[in-house]
């Protein structure tokens, strides 16, 4: 009898125009109504049991089997990025400034292939299964939040996700037990001064020069207060302030993110900054407005979950093809989920050097080797069946 994978790959070409569908038609976060109604009427047509819009643009589909007992939940993220995409490919995105450069219409795809595998399979399930598509993983709060206050994780004993990597080969599986991603948070201040001429600055109270002190001050809060070894980063990524060359402008604003693993040095971090930035405004005479967002938490994964992920990799990969991530600076919603229940997050390789495909997710140019579809349809399919 064929193998999980060998049945995926026999379902490659679905899968390829399937995603390839999905990819001409991205959808930014909690605007996702046509790529749900897509996803949802694919997944009724197996017979799964749908129940759509549970939060914004989110669904569930079950797919229960008699003398089945418990539930495990599988998801997969829908939104797509708002950028310009430059690949110069046949099935290009046809939405101007919105693409799915991080690989949504891939993990979608994922998982209704798995689908189609579980339901030609259903004599091998002794649990039911749960497709959570989830709206708004790009943009906080995200949609991980509003999906499980609406109930879907109900009835779930453990959960999985993946994601594509496209700096990692196609063929491969990795996780890690403990924090895999960051918490994600950001940023933002104002300097608020007054404006004047600029051939005369003493009649003026500049803020430039408050915003360009306190971004290099920022960056000795990572290297002088938290301890090494300790992962952390501190971006400033925009500073906007001034309409020419010859105004002081009245005010600057500066934005950033904040990533982190332990709580601890989440919190020195905020309080550092708010006490640098409020130092920076008295020493320059400004006005300062500072906020602080928190946004994603660390996902943490079960080693349960993680035992689990590397069994199914086994099977499906081969063990020789599967390693331990490191933990990556990156920040995603799945956190949540695994706050509430075991299981693990997972990367399936999406690259390949000899194709030129190694572009970084978010990039305009980000590609996947369509190669890992069936390979993550078959770890989502593994890992329900057990």
């Amino acid at each position: 009898m064929p193998t999980l994978l060998e049945q995926a790959k026999e379902q490659r070409e679905w899968m390829v125009k399937t995603r390839r569908e999905l990819h001409q038609m991205p959808e930014l976060s909690l605007k996702e109504k046509a790529t749900a109604a897509r996803c949802a009427d694919e997944l009724e047509t197996l017979g799964l049991r749908v129940k759509r819009n549970l939060w914004g643009e989110g669904f569930i589909a079950d797919l229960d089997v008699k003398g089945a007992k418990g539930r495990i939940a599988l998801r997969a993220d829908m939104d797509a990025l708002p950028i310009q995409e430059l690949n110069d490919i046949e099935f290009k995105s046809k939405h101007a400034g919105v693409a799915h450069m991080c690989g949504h219409d891939t993990h979608m795809t994922c998982a209704m292939g798995a689908a189609r595998l579980l339901v030609a399979a259903r004599d091998k399930l002794t649990r039911n299964v749960r497709f959570i598509f989830q709206p708004s993983e790009e943009t906080p709060p995200g949609g991980a939040l509003g999906l499980i206050e609406k109930g879907a994780l109900e009835g779930v004993d453990e959960i999985y996700g993946l994601h594509n990597n496209p700096q990692m080969a196609v063929g491969t599986v990795a996780t890690r037990v403990g924090a895999l991603t960051a918490a994600a948070d950001s940023f933002r201040v104002t300097f608020t001064g007054k404006g004047g001429h600029a051939s005369r600055p003493h009649e003026a109270l500049d803020p430039i020069p408050g915003a360009c002190a306190l971004t290099l001050q920022l960056q000795t809060l990572v290297a002088r207060r938290v301890a090494p070894g300790t992962p952390a980063v501190v971006s400033v990524t925009q500073i906007s302030g001034g309409t020419t060359h010859n105004i002081i402008p009245d005010s600057v604003f500066m934005q950033g993110t904040v990533r982190t693993f332990e709580e601890a040095t989440r919190k020195l971090l905020e309080d550092g900054m708010w006490a640098m930035a409020d130092a920076t405004g008295k020493a320059h005479g400004l006005k300062v407005r500072f906020e602080y967002e928190r946004g994603y938490d660390s996902i943490v994964n079960h080693k349960s979950g993680v035992d689990r992920v590397m069994e199914a990799a086994a099977k499906v990969v081969g063990e020789k093809n599967t390693f331990e991530h490191p933990a990556m600076t990156w920040g995603e919603d799945f956190a949540y989920y695994l706050q509430k229940k075991p299981g693990a997050f997972f990367m399936i390789g999406s690259g390949n050097k000899k194709k030129g495909i190694e572009e970084p997710l978010h990039s305009p140019r980000m590609m996947v080797d369509e190669d890992c579809m069936p390979i993550g349809a078959a770890m989502m399919a593994q890992l329900a069946i057990g």
